[in-house]
């Protein structure tokens, strides 16, 4: 891990450590990836379903194929295992879930971008040399509170990530509204990070509830985690959609954000791909995953690398799935993502409520290594941010 843990590329960092390195256990074929969806399911922003969608056709109810199914020897943590907190005391009081970074771009500094799931805050951090610590600028010192966008409610905000690089919108994951905790609303919400004041209202919901028909009266099942992945990506990775049944083609899914949406369902550790219609608010799912694991906190995707990385939090050590999509020549799974490495979380880490997981640029990288950020839910020890390393370049087998 650099020194200066959280740097940008201009910063000093110290020398590489001798963390272990990716460890030999084989690559695992998982129930998720080899199921295929039933025809395309594009709902409307007000949740009515107009396909009969959802994995293997069931409707849009869950399936056994996100269940975590499959077998995942996990290596050792990859990294330098130098684990840092990099935030400063007393900042957060817990809730801390989602985590994404954002590098610099022009005049705008780094940033991380943190999410509080209660109350609903969107908070900007930028590096001050030695912790993040949130923006002073436009009212962003105590966080932006976010509503939907009838300007009500509290979302169980979970999840953060955005798309392009340079575009203003922030997408958030949530599984309820903290007004009514009791009863399921699964929901992606966009938001505009450069609106004035200290309330942010969505412009956009996606209301993914029906997809999944979770029971009412547990808070705790819904989203957990987003990830945004590139068509650059997955088009020249050869993605299969199995919404449509036949390779992707991101001219079938019209004003989607150049790109696909992946969210994490914490009731089975299930990963589902979205193309999100910013015009209409339907939606069309693409893609039924496992992350390997019985549950979920965060989804991460390396831009640089072209890694999708599932993080689980203390239901499951801490442990991360790394996820690819299938090149491989006559695989079952050519075309879908499929865990290429499990990894444990690193040994100088608690097994903390870690819910948030954001990866810096090839750009930051310094003797090999870049870092990575987990923010901690339950705020041990009066901190929320930690961060240690990963191999830079695409160091799996």
């Amino acid at each position: 891990m650099t020194d200066n843990v959280g740097c940008s590329g201009a910063e000093s960092a110290g020398s590489a450590g001798s963390g272990g390195t990716p460890g030999s256990a084989g690559v695992a074929e998982i129930g998720g990836a080899s199921s295929t969806a039933g025809a395309s399911s594009t709902v409307g922003a007000g949740g009515g379903s107009s396909g009969s969608g959802g994995a293997a056709g069931s409707g849009g109810t869950l399936d056994s194929a996100g269940a975590g199914a499959g077998v995942v020897a996990f290596a050792t943590w990859p990294g330098q295992n130098q684990v840092a907190t990099v935030d400063d005391a007393g900042i957060f009081v817990g809730n801390l879930s989602g985590l994404f970074y954002e590098p610099a771009s022009g005049s705008a500094p780094t940033a991380l971008w943190a999410i509080l799931s209660a109350p609903a805050t969107l908070y900007r951090l930028l590096w001050d040399g030695t912790v993040w610590t949130p923006d002073t600028s436009d009212t962003w010192t105590a966080g932006k509170s976010i509503v939907y966008t009838d300007g009500m409610g509290s979302p169980d905000s979970e999840g953060v990530t955005k798309a392009a690089a340079g575009s203003a919108g922030v997408y958030v994951a949530c599984g309820h509204d903290n007004d009514n905790s009791g009863v399921p609303r699964l929901s992606v919400l966009l938001y505009d990070d450069t609106a004035a004041g200290d309330t942010l209202t969505a412009s956009m919901e996606w209301d993914l509830t029906r997809e999944f028909q979770l029971p009412v009266g547990d808070a705790n099942l819904g989203l957990k985690a987003i990830a945004w992945v590139p068509d650059t990506y997955l088009v020249a990775k050869g993605f299969f959609d199995e919404g449509f049944g036949t390779p992707y083609d991101p001219a079938m899914h019209p004003n989607h954000a150049a790109g696909i949406f992946f969210v994490g369902l914490a009731e089975n550790g299930g990963i589902y791909g979205y193309a999100l219609n910013h015009t209409d608010g339907s939606y069309t799912r693409v893609a039924t995953i496992s992350s390997g694991n019985p549950s979920i906190a965060e989804l991460s995707f390396d831009r640089d690398v072209g890694y999708l990385w599932a993080v689980c939090n203390d239901t499951c050590n801490g442990r991360s799935n790394v996820l690819d999509i299938d090149t491989r020549a006559g695989s079952p799974t050519l075309g879908k993502f499929y865990i290429r490495q499990g990894f444990e979380r690193p040994s100088t880490l608690g097994n903390f409520d870690n819910e948030g997981f954001a990866i810096a640029p090839e750009s930051s990288c310094v003797n090999g290594f870049k870092d990575v950020f987990y923010a901690d839910d339950g705020n041990d020890a009066n901190h929320s941010i930690r961060a240690d390393s990963i191999p830079c370049g695409p160091f799996l087998p």
